[in-house]
């Protein structure tokens, strides 16, 4: 199959090469061809595409398409334009081998240049400014240019046409002569742009400046915000001369300056601006006055002449004072005996540009200040450690001194008294007197002082600790207590000191350690030395070391069976120990670590160990000078000698483990292995030449023998003379036997047969073939009989073998005919001669042999009998003949509806068709018309057939025709809301009705409507009826069904926001819709999506609730099917305002501090409410009760009703846009 398979694709490759070579050949038939390679210029280049350049080649009958190389490439688009140049002719498929080309010239050269001209639109471009600046350089010599507006050629544009602004296309065709003449070039296609140029800036003119503020041309104003440039002139075009200013240029009184707008590449026209500069009044310069407060004068005085310099004498004063005489500012003083400084203010005019200036005269009133006096505990009492860096002088003081006076040492003026640094301070025994003096120069007031001492004393000394830190090791703490703590220090110290511990309690010297631990560590005690104003302490640390641990030996060494130990088992020396040892120290085989004891790893191989008790000893490292004492353990290894048995123990057919024995040992175990494995249960069947293994189990070690003994079971069978053959033999007495066949076939071969029913009788010498000819007919015995291998027993089985004669089925008396409604008879007595014991068939199908010809079949019946010896059969026919059969009589009641019915449907099932009808119908058949037939008695008549059968049969069938009157029309157009859901149960409504009505879709009542259905508009509806009779109407009634609806409303502004503090209603929702009619009240509002009450339009709106509106229609009195949701956004209250105050005085009225639904429109907020210490006295959300006066804090230190007064609060929004906000409220009863 394989070559047919391979012959098949070379006869299909073979086909698509021959294909792929005739496309080739056919392909090239069919490319373009050009006869001149070459050709002349082209005069009129214009315009001139692929689809032109085709004309000069030939196309060969697939198109022809043009590239500008030899092979590969993209084609050119038909519509392309072309340049100078050589191209490549092809066709459509692109499958010609060589690719004639053409080279293209034109008359007219391509200029080559960039043709594309920028313009700002100030300069109000047109094309021919466009002609003059781009393309009049590249106009051939003694040419012209044509400038078109579109890629076609067919809009050409006026000199006098403005660029548009923004980019723009033109299309050039440059010509060899005049005013468009001569050879045109290719198009050429150009860009333009129009930028538009700055709006010109509107500064103001002339703009003043005052003198004094030096105004440069950064000064100026341009008005725009726009960069600028500003500049000293312009040409006569109204172009800026360069250069532009520079913004620090001063600028010049009476000069024109002009400003422009430089926005990138275009810049607006230049703006003058007119410069003016003014001088400023002069207020001269400011003067200062001081006075005592107990001398300040009692005579008027002029303020002006306090002024310095040369002021102008056209201003006005002004100050605490009343002044007179103008300019001259004559006042009176007396009156300013507080201290503190008072100014008085000369203010001379503005000038122009130049702003109002002022000078002042300040006169400073000082008061009279007090040193105050020394405090009590003076002096202060320093030790020369404890001085400190940083003391405050005024602390020596009572507190009556006035601030800001002058302390001193001496001559030395202390410049930070409030922290003065005292520790250069000796102890000299002298005390240091500071004073402190007010009224200090320039201070014109009387000088007071006040003079405070600091002492600076010895410093007391604990001693220096020789050994601070001292340790000892954890299990050496008995041999170091008690222990003295002055062991610790260098004898330096000052006597009569104080021993405290870490918690500052005072101790005994010497101390007892015993009790200390590591974890402890480190206790401390202090040595304290203090002569009444300082002290001294050195610390003394007594840290307890670490001491190593080997541990203590288990109570019982572990004992191992050999027996049980597995390949790489091991035991952790470590479990051998009590836990408390360290772990970092070393094993060593032996019972000491001297010698030749070997180290070994906590993990013991035990697997080679034989019996024998082995010890190993444990060494931990020192802790720096800490040590322990090293530790041996022990590991037992036992064994159990193997029992004794026969070597081989014979059975028969089985046995089980629990057979075989042992001569001695205890506690046996048999295994299927010499080593490993499972002890084998007892029940465990044993194998034919199997070897098993036993162990022993000793009862002190309870160890298992290591080596096991080996015992070779054999097993022997008993005989197997098989079963008796569940089919016993029978033969006939004509014939010979084989007695195997009355066993099941599963007994051993070699056994013998004998004659009767043990091995006592005659040897069957052939039992395959064993001849009964002859025998009388009966049961005969036979055994077989199988010898046994001892310790087996022999076994032997009897069968009993049946022995028959030849059997007769006798004679036929011949054929039977009857009717089907004759008696029953025996088919025996059709018999003679027959033995009994065989069987009727009837179609080779057992039957009885009693006939009924009511229910049996006619056909041929046969009696056979058999046995061993073979099979009797005798047949005769029996033919049955079916009597006449009408069925039972029946009435009926037939509706004109159902129309024409087959009467033969009324008979009873047992009736025989063919019969005939009377009085005849007018079909002329069984067909019963209502319309036509007549309701009465109708007789069906079934002939019989003679002989053997006769009489005829009928029977009678009694009819009546019933019809249901149609229901009467109401209402032939009913009309109906969709808003109501109108179903068809809705149109019994139209009808007047005394029965059950059904509706169908059409006339032919085809389609039966459920009650359900939703009605639909303009649809029409038929109707019957159904009175007692259960006959429906054969007339119908029609319907036409009108189904209104209004629209759904819509919304005027799906955003409106309320506040639910302003009692939004109802009404304020129908207001929004687009559709509301005041006059008619055309909308309506639920507050369910379907069905439910119309609500009031007072009805207040409720916080989150959705509501329904719907257009109700005057005309129809239907309303919107589609309800419109509104949900309204209430919460539009604008700024929270807290209210200011509360009054909880249990009157009901603003009984708590609230907001109006608060909790609604700042679900989230927190409000805290503080008292004027700061303290928390109430917290509260949206879910607590609000503020009544009361603290809701468990620390408040008030209870109950807090008292009137001024609180504060924080209210935190928590919805992401407000800032918390704090204020304050009062709180009055």
């Amino acid at each position: 199959m394989e070559t047919k398979l391979f012959f098949r694709h070379v006869i299909k490759y073979a086909a698509y090469i021959f294909v792929f070579v005739w496309t080739i050949f056919t392909a090239n038939a069919q490319c373009p061809t050009i006869g001149n390679p070459a050709p002349s210029a082209i005069c009129d280049a214009s315009g001139f595409t692929f689809n032109d350049l085709s004309t000069f080649a030939t196309d060969g009958g697939d198109g022809i398409v043009w590239y500008n190389v030899l092979t590969g490439g993209t084609p050119f688009s038909p519509f392309q334009l072309v340049t100078e140049g050589t191209y490549y002719a092809d066709n459509n498929s692109a499958n010609c081998g060589s690719r004639p080309s053409i080279t293209i010239d034109f008359t007219v050269n391509k200029t080559g240049q960039n043709l594309d001209g920028i313009y700002c639109s100030n300069e109000n471009p047109t094309v021919q400014t466009y002609i003059t600046d781009v393309l009049q350089p590249n106009i051939p010599s003694g040419g012209s240019v044509l400038v078109y507006n579109d890629v076609n050629l067919t809009s050409l544009a006026n000199t006098s046409d403005p660029i548009p602004t923004g980019a723009n296309y033109y299309y050039m065709v440059f010509t060899d002569g005049p005013a468009g003449t001569g050879c045109r070039g290719q198009q050429e296609r150009a860009r333009t742009a129009v930028f538009v140029s700055p709006t010109d800036p509107t500064p103001l003119s002339p703009q003043p400046f005052c003198s004094n503020s030096n105004p440069t041309i950064a000064s100026l104003d341009p008005g725009t915000t726009s960069p600028v440039n500003w500049y000293n002139n312009i040409d006569g075009f109204g172009n800026p001369i360069l250069p532009a200013l520079s913004p620090s240029t001063p600028l010049m009184n009476g000069n024109t300056y002009y400003v422009q707008i430089n926005d990138g590449f275009c810049e607006s026209n230049a703006v003058p601006v007119v410069v003016t500069i003014n001088d400023p009044f002069d207020p001269g310069t400011s003067g200062n006055l001081e006075y005592c407060s107990d001398s300040v004068p009692t005579s008027d005085f002029d303020l002006f002449g306090e002024l310095g310099g040369s002021p102008d004498n056209n201003g006005v004063w002004s100050g605490p004072l009343p002044t007179s005489n103008g300019y001259q500012g004559t006042v009176d003083v007396s009156t300013l005996t507080a201290a503190g400084v008072y100014t008085f203010t000369y203010t001379v005019p503005f000038n122009e540009a130049c702003p109002e200036s002022s000078s002042t005269v300040t006169i400073t009133i000082y008061e009279t200040f007090s040193s105050g006096a020394p405090l009590s505990a003076t002096p202060a009492m320093f030790c020369e450690s404890g001085l400190p860096s940083s003391f405050d002088l005024f602390s020596l003081l009572d507190g009556t001194q006035d601030p800001n006076g002058q302390w001193t040492l001496g001559a030395t003026v202390i410049s930070n008294p409030s922290a003065i640094d005292l520790t250069g301070l000796a102890a000299s025994g002298t005390p240091y007197d500071y004073t402190y003096t007010q009224n200090v120069a320039p201070n014109p007031c009387l000088e007071e002082s006040t003079t405070v001492q600091v002492v600076v004393l010895t410093n007391p000394n604990a001693g220096t600790a020789i050994n601070p830190s001292p340790q000892f090791c954890e299990n050496d703490l008995a041999a170091n207590s008690p222990l003295n703590l002055f062991n610790a220090l260098d004898g330096s110290q000052d006597n009569g000191g104080t021993w405290t511990d870490a918690a500052n309690a005072t101790i005994s010297n010497p101390i007892d350690i015993t009790g200390y631990t590591v974890a402890g560590s480190p206790y401390t005690f202090n040595y304290t030395v203090d002569n009444g104003t300082c002290t001294d302490t050195e610390i003394i640390s007594i840290t307890i070391a670490p001491a190593p641990e080997s541990g203590t030996p288990v109570p019982q060494f572990p004992e191992f069976c050999v027996s049980d130990i597995t390949t790489g088992q091991t035991v952790n020396l470590f479990d051998l120990l009590d836990g408390t040892q360290d772990t970092n120290g070393t094993w060593y085989e032996g019972p000491d670590t001297s010698g030749t004891g070997t180290i070994v790893p906590n993990s013991v191989d035990i697997s080679s160990f034989a019996e024998n008790t082995y010890d190993f000893t444990y060494s931990v490292p020192d802790i720096g000078s800490c040590s322990d004492a090293d530790v041996t353990v022990s590991i037992i290894i036992n064994d159990t000698l193997a029992p004794n048995a026969s070597p081989t123990q014979e059975f028969c057919d089985s046995a089980t483990v629990g057979d075989l024995v042992t001569t001695t040992g205890t506690s046996i175990q048999w295994y299927d292995d010499a080593a490993g494995g499972s002890p084998l249960a007892g029940s465990v069947s044993l194998v034919d030449g199997g070897t098993y293994y036993a162990t022993q189990t000793d009862a002190t070690s309870g160890c298992e023998s290591s080596v096991r003994f080996e015992v070779t079971a054999t097993i022997y069978q008993s005989p197997n003379v098989g079963n008796a053959n569940t089919t016993a033999i029978v033969a006939c007495n004509n014939t010979t036997i084989n007695l195997f066949n009355g066993l099941d076939g599963t007994e051993d071969a070699a056994g013998t047969w004998y004659e009767g029913p043990d091995n006592t009788g005659t040897t069957v010498a052939s039992p395959t073939a064993y001849d009964v000819t002859g025998f009388i007919a009966g049961t005969y015995q036979f055994t077989y009989y199988v010898t046994a291998s001892a310790p087996c027993t022999d076994a032997n089985i009897v069968i009993t073998v049946t022995i028959e004669e030849p059997l007769s089925a006798g004679t036929s008396d011949g054929d039977l005919t009857f009717c089907s409604n004759d008696a029953s008879i025996d088919l025996f007595d059709n018999l003679t001669g027959e033995d009994v014991g065989g069987q009727w068939l009837f179609n080779a199908n057992p039957v009885s042999n009693i006939f009924d010809p009511s229910t049996s079949a006619s056909g041929t019946y046969t009696y056979s009998i058999g046995n061993a010896c073979g099979t009797s059969s005798t047949s005769f026919d029996v033919t049955v003949t079916q009597a006449p059969n009408a069925g039972s009589d029946n009435a009926v009641s037939i509706c004109v509806i159902d129309g024409i019915v087959d009467m033969t449907t009324f008979l009873s099932t047992d009736a025989q068709s063919g019969g005939t009808w009377s009085p005849a119908l007018a079909s002329g058949t069984s067909e019963f018309d209502p319309n036509v037939d007549l309701a009465g008695d109708y007789i069906y008549t079934v002939t019989g057939i003679s002989p053997p059968c006769a009489p005829s049969a009928s029977a009678k069938i009694t009819v009546t025709i019933n019809d249901s009157p149609p229901p009467i029309i109401v209402n032939s157009n009913p009309t109906f809301c969709l808003a109501d859901n109108p179903t068809v149960a809705d149109l019994d409504a139209a009808l007047t009705v005394t029965g059950t009505i059904t509706w169908y879709t059409d006339a032919t009542l085809a389609t039966v409507l459920d009650p359900t259905e939703a009605l639909l508009d303009g649809e029409d509806y038929f109707a019957t009826q159904t009175n007692s009779s259960g006959c429906e109407s054969s007339q119908n009634i029609q319907v036409n069904v009108t189904v209104n609806d209004a629209p759904t409303p819509t919304l005027a502004d799906p955003n409106q926001e309320l506040c639910i503090n302003d009692g939004p209603t109802i009404l304020d929702l129908t207001l929004n819709i687009s559709e509301y009619d005041s006059n008619t009240d055309n909308v309506i509002w639920y507050d369910v999506a379907t069905g439910g009450s119309p609500l009031a339009s007072s009805t207040l709106l409720i916080y989150a609730v959705t509501y329904y509106a719907v257009l109700y229609d005057s005309v129809t009195g239907c309303e919107s099917s589609v309800r419109l949701a509104v949900t309204p956004d209430v919460t539009a209250c604008g700024e929270l305002i807290l209210p200011d105050g509360f009054s909880p005085n249990g009157d009901g009225i603003n009984d708590t501090y609230d907001y109006n639904n608060l909790d609604i429109l700042f679900p989230n907020f927190e409000i805290q409410i503080f008292n004027r210490y700061g303290t928390v006295l109430y917290k509260g959300r949206a879910s607590t009760p609000r503020f009544d006066g009361t603290s809701n804090q468990p620390g408040a230190i008030l209870k109950g009703k807090l008292p009137v007064g001024v609180y504060f609060y924080i209210f935190n929004y928590n919805d992401g846009i407000n800032k918390p906000e704090q204020g304050r409220l009062y709180l009055s009863r």
